[in-house]
């Protein structure tokens, strides 16, 4: 990997976040330390995954590239959602209860999510393990995999947004939790780290479920 190419970018994105010491709102602070955060695990990230498609520096650019625009939107979807909640209400009590209800929100999409896409997992691996014995001819079968394939891309693709999301959730509730804590607000900092342990398992669920759609996608590959 170029490791030079994936350092740089890194130190690029950590001037961004030592850089928002400057910044006297706390609002825009946050948010831009989010973004900056997020671009540089982003691009850390592609970077990596360039390299094992690619194999080559061109690959790994492309891939930090890609991964640090990805990480950035995500960041600052993390910046905003720390900030949003400080500015919109004026207790905290109020604040650390809207964040337990968008935990438990949270965790029930994924939940239903994630049984959902089991399901259709489950359904384009039966489709598929059926085509290859029954269909005879080649041309006829490599055009239906084709089609599977892509199916499963479009799943693959929604399930890594939808991953995203998640762990740009985790993030966000973990800064507050944190921020619990240390105002002694014990009793809500109990709540949310319960909330919070419930969102790792439904990552780590959705997280093999990509593995599972990423492997039936190059299993597929014609």
């Amino acid at each position: 990997m170029n490791r030079k190419v994936l350092l740089g970018m890194v130190l690029c994105t950590s001037l961004v976040i030592n850089g928002c010491a400057n910044i006297k709102d706390d609002g825009t602070r946050t948010r831009v330390e989010g973004t900056g955060t997020g671009a540089a695990i982003g691009a850390v990230a592609g970077g990596v995954l360039g390299q094992l498609i690619g194999g080559d520096t061109k690959a790994t650019l492309l891939g930090a590239a890609i991964g640090a625009a990805v990480g950035g939107v995500g960041g600052y979807a993390y910046g905003d959602h720390v900030a949003g909640q400080k500015e919109k209400y004026a207790k905290e009590e109020e604040w650390l209860e809207a964040c337990i209800a968008q935990a438990k929100q949270k965790n029930q999409e994924l939940v239903a999510y994630n049984q959902d896409l089991s399901r259709q997992i489950a359904t384009l691996q039966a489709e598929t393990a059926s085509l290859r014995k029954k269909v005879k001819d080649k041309t006829a079968r490599t055009a239906k995999l084709k089609e599977n394939k892509k199916t499963a891309d479009n799943l693959l693709a929604a399930a890594n947004k939808e991953l995203a999301s998640a762990k740009t959730e985790l993030e966000a509730q973990n800064s507050v939790t944190a921020e619990a804590k240390k105002s002694g607000q014990n009793d809500y900092a109990v709540t949310l780290d319960s909330e919070i342990e419930t969102l790792k398992g439904n990552i780590k669920e959705l997280e093999h479920r990509t593995e599972e759609l990423a492997s039936m996608s190059a299993s597929m590959s014609v």
